[in-house]
């Protein structure tokens, strides 16, 4: 009989020790290309395990995102989708690192966001006896900030409903949200809220536990702000 694979792909860092667990451990999960950044960034990925890791990438352009109707398209032309990645197949000997190249191709009058996937490749199947082996992959998020990036987020309070509008030209990382029963009390203390990125023309509500300003730790980028919507 032969093994049984079961494929695991998320979109964070995952810490597994588990009999017969294929892994790899990258640099990082988000990239940023911004304006006047470098144009280049470096996925590493990193194999733990006792026996050679191969790795297949798949970087895919990402339409609509943040909305119902969001999907992804794989990238054929990169010229054209605006983010090469290379290489699209790695063996990563035990104990190795190697590197995947993404390339930002001219400058974005829009922005764009793109997902790779780094998923393991499933190799030697003939002559394996029976049991379980499960291979852990990653997606990795891309995003290519306009030149002129204008990040805008409009509030709209209803009783204790708040409502968030995007209505800018890039996303914003509303993380790390709290609101206070009272003016007087500190963070610490206070109701957390949950977080959300908003893309472009992506609107969010959420529900408020007190009738009191909230805040929100925000993330544009590299660059980190806080936040008070009355």
């Amino acid at each position: 009989m032969k093994r049984i694979y079961a494929i695991l792909l998320g979109s964070v860092m995952l810490s597994l020790s588990l009999p017969g667990l294929a892994s790899m451990e990258l640099n990082n999960v988000i990239f940023h290309f911004e304006p006047g950044g470098a144009a280049r960034e470096d996925l590493e990925i990193f194999n733990p395990g006792d026996t050679p890791l191969y790795v297949e990438i798949e970087p895919k352009t990402v339409l609509s995102p943040g909305e119902v109707t969001e999907n992804r398209a794989p990238i054929v032309n990169p010229k054209e989708a605006g983010l090469l990645v290379t290489p699209n197949r790695l063996v990563i000997p035990p104990g190795a690192t190697k590197v995947v190249r993404m390339v930002r191709l001219g400058d974005a009058l829009e922005e764009r966001v793109y997902r790779v996937a780094a998923k393991p490749v499933i190799a030697g199947l003939e002559g394996e006896t029976s049991g379980l082996k499960i291979m852990v992959g990653y997606e990795i998020l891309a995003i290519v900030y306009p030149s002129d990036s204008k990040p805008v987020v409009e509030a709209k309070r209803v009783g204790q409903r708040l409502r968030l509008v995007n209505t800018g030209n890039t996303n914003v990382l509303l993380r790390e949200g709290f609101q206070c029963a009272h003016p007087e009390q500190k963070e610490p203390d206070c109701e957390p809220l949950p977080g959300k990125r908003l893309y472009p023309g992506n609107s969010w509500e959420v529900e408020l536990p007190y009738d009191q300003p909230v805040t929100f730790y925000q993330s544009v980028g590299t660059r980190h702000s806080i936040e008070t919507y009355p």
